[in-house]
């Protein structure tokens, strides 16, 4: 037997040389390959059983006392399919692996994107809930504009809600709404002196509406039932469209 090409399996000194007993003796005891090999039973038998693992050997445990055996040719052909599996799952894992660091590389530099989807009936309870979060986040980034388009239907079903926001609402901060007509909004407009709002007069085709609080870019569909929310917390996101909307209040009269 090429002992070097047992080596080239990864196979150690005392792997190839309990082996090359097994292949000498074509069938042997655990007690009498510890003798032929010069090691204690336990060694012998623990290594004897890695090499069955490996496909080299087979361990015939009907016999009393059980004896192992060198693999066959067609023995080794499996062992071989069954470490060709066996490579594929690790590779998988590792892709898997790669994968997950790669995320988490790209969310100190570059934050991944978290979204969240609110159905209907949970919207209220999301903004009560969202609203204080968001408020930290114009703190953080130091931008104290609540900046958006607001589809006028949102006031109706949600004004509640609006209030609330003002209650928490730093002294400091403001909005600046573009919207288009709707008689909730009108009269909502004059309540807040620090509730910039303009109606854009090209807007009629929009249905939704877009916020833009520090990180975060929330859109809600109120035109239609069921309504829907849309949560994305996004640093690059919210940049843009906040510069979107900084560039657009200027333009609109």
């Amino acid at each position: 037997m090429d002992t070097a090409l047992l080596g080239s399996l990864g196979l150690s000194e005392g792997e190839r040389r309990l082996y090359t007993t097994v292949l000498k003796a074509r069938e042997i005891t655990p007690a009498a390959l510890a003798r032929a090999a010069g090691v204690k039973r336990t060694t012998a038998y623990s290594a004897a059983r890695g090499l069955v693992e490996k496909g080299l050997l087979i361990e015939d445990a009907s016999r009393r006392p059980r004896v192992f055996l060198p693999a066959g040719p067609e023995d080794i052909a499996l062992a071989i399919e069954v470490e060709k599996k066996r490579s594929e799952e690790r590779q998988a894992l590792l892709k898997r692996l790669s994968d997950s660091v790669s995320l988490e590389n790209a969310d100190k530099d570059y934050p991944v994107p978290k979204i969240r989807f609110i159905e209907e009936a949970k919207i209220k309870e999301f903004f009560i809930q969202a609203m204080p979060l968001w408020n930290q986040s114009m703190l953080d980034t130091q931008e104290p504009v609540f900046w958006g388009f607001q589809d006028a239907s949102l006031v109706e079903d949600y004004e509640e809600q609006l209030h609330y926001w003002w209650k928490i609402a730093p002294k400091e901060f403001s909005t600046k709404i573009l919207t288009n007509l709707g008689v909730a909004e009108k009269r909502l407009s004059t309540q807040y002196e620090r509730r910039g709002i303009k109606y854009w007069g090209e807007a009629t085709n929009f249905i939704s509406t877009t916020w833009v609080t520090g990180d975060y870019v929330t859109m809600v569909n109120t035109r239609q039932h069921p309504h829907y929310a849309i949560e994305i917390h996004s640093r690059v996101l919210a940049h843009d469209q906040r510069e979107i909307f900084r560039n657009l209040w200027s333009l609109v009269p």
